[in-house]
């Protein structure tokens, strides 16, 4: 099976060439072309949310806006048709998980992970999540990650199932909270980042900037639990004309439960 994660850029004014209805055709064609089973986006705001639903006929959108306020970001996760949703929740990654638009007061946005169990076309469950960490301080990292972890954990507690954690962790490889959630400081399944089938891929960006960089900041991430193998890992570069649909790469998987 194949797996995404594809950090859209919100529809920001400022970005002038680069707003949404000038790169959404990009994201739409990244879709088709790559088929992946499961894809997890972050950053689509409510507009970019209805397109990509309207053009993507052979998925199924899982995901919730994180505030009603402002800044209304979401991070759904995209399940192929020929796969079965059994659950899904969005949580925020505060003291108070059910409350929409909670945070922490270090927390500049609020932040939520949304999750699903899924019942793939071999019948098999397993459990995805998809979330997007703090941009601006570590503090606020640490504390959403360790949260979203244990709020997995309780959901692990009642059907252990394989696992994939995905998303912007706006973190870099040698940061201690990728060290530590590799390590299983956060919880008691052990997760591996897909990158490590090829270490190489942490040198190279997974942040376009809308210009094609190679060589940069690497934040996006997928996250595998021991019951996966896994075949092949992108940073997909794709573009049209040296047209890009985000500031970031998707980046993708190619795994299989053993």
């Amino acid at each position: 099976m194949k797996v995404m994660t594809f950090n859209l850029r919100c529809d920001f004014p400022l970005d002038i060439n680069n707003r949404w209805k000038n790169r959404r055709h990009i994201t739409y064609n990244i879709i088709d072309k790559y088929k992946c089973d499961i894809i997890g986006t972050q950053e689509a705001t409510e507009n970019m949310y209805k397109d990509i639903k309207k053009n993507s006929d052979n998925y199924n959108i899982i995901g919730t806006p994180r505030s009603r306020k402002f800044f209304v970001e979401r991070n759904d996760i995209l399940v192929k048709n020929e796969n079965k949703i059994i659950e899904s929740k969005t949580f925020w990654l505060s003291d108070t998980p059910d409350t929409v638009g909670s945070s922490k007061w270090f927390s500049v946005f609020p932040r939520i992970c949304t999750t699903a169990v899924i019942e793939l076309s071999n019948k098999v469950k397993i459990r995805v999540c998809n979330s997007h960490l703090d941009c601006f301080t570590s503090k606020a990292r640490e504390y959403e990650l360790k949260r979203l972890m244990e709020l997995i954990e309780e959901e692990q507690i009642k059907e252990d199932l394989p696992i994939i954690i995905m998303g912007d962790f706006n973190s870099r490889p040698d940061s201690k909270l990728i060290k530590n959630l590799s390590s299983g400081v956060y919880g008691s399944k052990k997760v591996s980042a897909v990158q490590e089938y090829d270490k190489r891929l942490y040198m190279n960006s997974t942040m376009s900037m809308f210009k094609g960089k190679e060589k940069g900041l690497h934040i996006d991430y997928i996250f595998v639990s021991e019951e996966f193998k896994v075949n092949n890992v992108e940073i997909v570069r794709y573009n049209e004309n040296g047209k890009y649909p985000s500031d970031h790469y998707p980046l993708m998987a190619d795994i299989e439960l053993i």
